[in-house]
């Protein structure tokens, strides 16, 4: 079972990915904002990372610069996500060291298929 952390300040949009991923059989971590996810990713082995760009505080391209500059923390996969399709967010995203860019809203399928591209099968649904 692989550990995914979800980092966004919506709470809805939380609660719909921990569904969807934990029915692909994966842990689910969540976290409001930047400083969360960094206490999160202090005490956890997390393989992937679902993170808002826009957030109160840090950004989340700066979040994922720093995980993708941490030796802790450079293997943790990073899905962008934004609510902008615009190319100054698609080429910010990429900068930060995102291993994908994702353009809310996400469904249930394109969830899934990420979760394989990038951390392989769950632990055999929950």
């Amino acid at each position: 079972m692989k550990a995914v952390l979800v980092v966004d300040d919506d709470p809805i949009l939380r609660e719909v990915l921990r569904e969807y991923i934990e029915g692909e059989g994966h842990r689910v971590l969540e976290a409001c904002d930047a400083t969360s996810a960094r206490k999160v990713l202090a005490q956890e082995s997390v393989d992937l990372v679902f993170l808002d760009v826009l957030m109160p505080g840090e950004s989340g391209s700066a979040l994922c610069h720093s995980i993708k500059e941490d030796p802790e923390s450079r293997g943790t996969k990073v899905v962008l996500m934004t609510g902008s399709d615009g190319e100054s967010a698609w080429r910010e995203g990429f900068r930060s060291g995102a291993d994908i860019f994702a353009v809310k809203p996400v469904n249930r399928e394109r969830i899934r298929v990420l979760l394989e591209e990038l951390i392989g099968a769950g632990g055999g649904g929950a």
